[in-house]
């Protein structure tokens, strides 16, 4: 295929700093700043092709929808920086950079493995973060009564903020081209899972009026596992060598299996909403009736 404009062949200068100890992107990124075109080193192999040996990868940006400007960004990730593993994906901590800046981010880079269902699980978790609304991952002061709870709770962020999802450049590639190297979702670093032992009462409505949260602005998560609730120092509204773990912010995360509200009949969605609630209150350890 012809060579891309805007991008090196010879990719991204491997980082001067450990990626774990690069500040994390915390802020919205308007989508004509992401890049369209994304560069994407991978020495170890961390893509999860079955016909590849290629160390750098060129990748092109499908959601949000790409400019027609032609921008490009560096991506790296290395075996290291893995920090989850499921059946269906990997993820990693990565280098972004975005110009014109030149100080790269920290940020998470979820492929999927090469199987069809997990190449569609992402497919479909892409296009979920496309249609949330923005205040979901909006971080917010205050407190608020959320419908389904006796009492208020804070306002953070439900969801991670979205930075892009990535095809490789590749004539006649599509999610199905399971032996080229996986399609990549960039995403807001939000911490690690729960412990819900060692959660207070109050963190345990924070994270339960998450789901209600969800429900109220029209979709399911339907995950509702531990793993899938992160928690880290807060809060985000703070500069971060003032945040706490005594004062933790929360957030969901894995949408490839989420659904939104049907505009037509909703009694499938309503008894789902229904489950998930129960779900919700079990992996949360929370007493039936405690707080609703």
């Amino acid at each position: 295929m012809p060579r891309l404009k805007g991008l090196d062949s010879s990719g991204p200068t491997d980082p001067s700093t450990p990626i774990h100890q690069l500040p994390k992107l915390e802020e919205f990124v308007p989508s004509q700043r992401l890049p369209n075109l994304l560069t994407v080193r991978d020495e170890d192999g961390r893509l999860s092709g079955t016909e590849t040996s290629e160390k750098v990868v060129q990748y092109r940006r499908v959601y949000p929808a790409p400019t027609d400007e032609i921008n490009s960004g560096d991506l790296y990730l290395t075996r290291e920086s893995r920090v989850g593993c499921g059946h269906h994906s990997n993820v990693y901590h990565a280098s972004f950079l975005i110009p014109p800046s030149n100080s790269p981010v920290r940020v998470v880079a979820k492929v999927a493995v090469p199987r069809l269902e997990a190449r569609e699980f992402l497919h479909h978790e892409a296009a979920i973060y496309t249609e949330f609304p923005e205040y979901l991952t909006q971080d917010f002061t205050g407190y608020a009564l959320v419908p389904g709870l006796k009492y208020p709770v804070p306002v953070g962020a439900v969801v991670p903020k979205f930075y892009g999802y990535y095809l490789p450049a590749e004539d006649g590639y599509t999610v199905g081209t399971i032996a080229r190297p996986s399609p990549i979702l960039l995403l807001e670093d939000c911490g690690s899972p729960v412990d819900p032992q060692t959660l207070s009462h109050d963190d345990k409505a924070e994270c339960f009026s998450l789901f209600l949260r969800l429900h109220l602005s029209g979709f399911l998560q339907k995950s509702a596992f531990r793993k899938n609730i992160l928690v880290q120092p807060g809060p985000l509204t703070a500069p971060p060598q003032d945040r706490s773990t005594d004062t933790p912010s929360f957030r969901l995360i894995d949408f490839g299996r989420a659904v939104r509200r049907p505009k037509g009949n909703q009694k499938d969605w309503l008894d789902d909403k229904e489950t998930e609630v129960k779900d919700a209150q079990k992996v949360l350890r929370i007493p039936r009736h405690s707080m609703c």
